[in-house]
């Protein structure tokens, strides 16, 4: 059986995470032949880079002491200081991304790659690197957020302009209706969504104003699984939703995707 994991937005670095240290998703990662960090996973702005550098390598290495043969990382808003990562991949069946992309207007000609890295060098490129790390007013803002309950934050869990880009870009990635599921983060609200023949899945985040969830993949078995992350020892709690993906569809690799580098 082939099993894929896929987590985000652990915000490592960060005062107001769970995800306090990489080895804390050891008993997460563990089992699984591939691992998908779909983005936001060490925290640029609140790290220096070489603070960055340190935990990105921790965390390769719990994930390869887990059995991961492949550890594949995506580039969030909050790390895309970083020029490695990939911005989407489109694999047996899903697209999955890290989510910001779809919440801003992707301007500009070109392929949807090309817009969305425009859009990181742009808005969340290099200058956000420690732009936040070590000053007290960020300290105390991010204190503040993470005492916020995060559906005050942000009330609507899928807001329809963010739909439609997601629905806009499945149909540029995979003009040829191959795309049964979409998996991000970013927003921070776990969940689940029906759109049409599309089942939008949610991770939620690790921050403490939120809950985190784990998208797993069993061969054409997915399903999204709260994490029970407030604690020093995580582990999966109940199962949000499942569902079967058809044999065809699971089994049929898109071709209308960017090549997806392994993270060395």
């Amino acid at each position: 059986m082939d099993r894929t994991l896929v987590l985000s937005d652990l915000h490592l670095g960060r005062v107001t995470t769970h995800a306090h240290a990489p080895e804390l998703i050891a008993p997460l990662v563990k089992g699984f032949d591939r691992v998908l960090l779909l983005g936001d996973i060490i925290d640029h702005w609140y790290t220096h880079p070489q603070e960055a550098r340190e935990l990105e390598e921790r965390l390769l290495r719990v994930c390869r002491a887990g059995g991961a043969k492949k550890v594949i990382y995506f580039r969030g808003n909050h790390d895309a200081c970083t020029a490695d990562g990939e911005e989407f991949l489109l694999q047996g069946g899903m697209l999955y991304l890290h989510g910001h992309a779809v919440y801003h207007r992707l301007r500009g000609a070109g392929s949807a790659q090309a817009r969305i890295e425009a859009l990181n060098t742009r808005k969340f490129g290099s200058r956000r690197a420690a732009s936040r790390a070590g000053r007290r007013v960020w300290k105390v803002v991010d204190r503040v957020y993470g005492s916020i309950p995060m559906a005050l934050l942000n009330p609507i869990a899928w807001p329809w302009p963010v739909v439609r880009r997601i629905k806009a870009l499945v149909k540029e990635v995979a003009p040829q209706g191959a795309v049964r599921g979409v998996v991000l983060g970013h927003s921070h609200r776990p969940g689940v969504r029906h759109v049409g023949d599309l089942t939008l899945f949610n991770l939620g985040g690790w921050m403490r104003n939120t809950r985190a969830c784990a998208f797993i993949r069993e061969d054409n078995h997915v399903k999204l699984v709260y994490i029970e992350n407030r604690s020093r020892h995580p582990r999966f709690g109940h199962i949000l939703y499942q569902m079967d993906l058809p044999p065809a569809v699971a089994a049929r690799k898109s071709r209308m995707g960017q090549p997806v580098k392994a993270k060395p």
